[in-house]
């Protein structure tokens, strides 16, 4: 049987939209053998692989307000600007607190789900996967640390950056480690098959240009597997089958699953229960629609 795979990309408080994915995955019983995730994508995968269903999922991200994430100061803010050193904007003892009393990391390293989670190593700008022995708090932390936003995490000492920087659509480890049937699930509507109106303000422009970054990685993947099949095409049959047989690439198939609107630069921190219901059902009623 083939291997299948689940991939989450990063995209903040919009994560929500993924446990509505879930909730319908679990429905038609399609159980991911890998599981892989950057950002907020890497939470929700590690909260999978300790043992959370659809269910206590989704009761988490009810439950999430922008108090249980990170605290705000104006006053660090403003010792930022006066003292010109490196501070994250935010404090995120919250957010590590509700990992703490949620996520069971001793059931995720014994899961029988192969996971990956990424990361940057901001001194060798590298980007690095962690699988489920070596997951610690630590590394999910450092998956989620928003640039600028979020402090860095240290990892063996090296200090590490949200994997989204580099690939926030982590589909390669799950392709390297044999899954040929992939579900990815975006956090943006300009990986959805639909078309887009042209930005027609700045704030119209930066949005789309977030939007762009966040697919990156998977329009790259996507397009060269795609390139990897027109050139088995045009091979001669016995070619095809031995560079298929080494290579395979022929047999990956992805179906993606995406919000088909616009939902805002805003909605990114918007840690509250209303914008996590909204997204919760709408991730449901996508994966419903496009994977039909």
């Amino acid at each position: 049987m083939k291997k299948t795979a689940l991939v989450l990309s990063g995209g903040g408080a919009r994560g929500a939209y993924q446990a509505g994915v879930l909730k319908y995955l679990e429905e038609i019983q399609f159980r991911p053998d890998f599981i892989a995730g950057t950002s907020v994508g890497a939470i929700n995968t590690v909260a999978i692989a300790s043992g959370m269903d659809s269910a206590h999922l989704i009761h988490l991200w009810e439950s999430i307000e922008k108090d249980k994430v990170f605290h705000y100061s104006i006053w660090r803010t403003i010792w930022r600007f006066l003292t010109r050193k490196f501070t994250p904007i935010v404090d995120i003892t919250p957010l590590q607190n509700l990992l703490e009393e949620n996520i069971d990391l001793q059931a995720c390293k014994e899961s029988k789900k192969k996971i990956f989670i990424s990361a940057v190593d901001i001194l060798s700008a590298k980007l690095k996967y962690f699988s489920n022995e070596e997951i610690t708090l630590a590394h999910i932390l450092a998956s989620s640390a928003i640039p600028l936003v979020f402090p860095w995490q240290y990892l063996n000492g090296i200090p590490h950056w949200d994997g989204g920087l580099m690939a926030n659509t982590p589909i390669q480890p799950v392709i390297e480690a044999g899954a040929r049937d992939i579900i990815v699930v975006l956090l943006s509507p300009v990986g959805a098959d639909m078309d887009l109106e042209t930005p027609r303000s700045n704030r119209d422009a930066i949005e789309r240009v977030f939007e762009l970054a966040l697919v990156g990685s998977y329009q790259m993947i996507h397009k060269f597997l795609q390139m990897e099949r027109d050139k088995i095409q045009k091979m001669s049959p016995f070619e095809g089958f031995l560079y298929s047989f080494i290579h395979e690439t022929r047999n990956v198939r992805i179906r993606t699953i995406a919000p088909t609107r616009n939902l805002g630069l805003g909605s990114i921190m918007n840690f509250s229960k209303k914008q996590s219901n909204r997204l919760i059902l709408q991730g449901y009623e996508d994966a419903r629609d496009q994977l039909k």
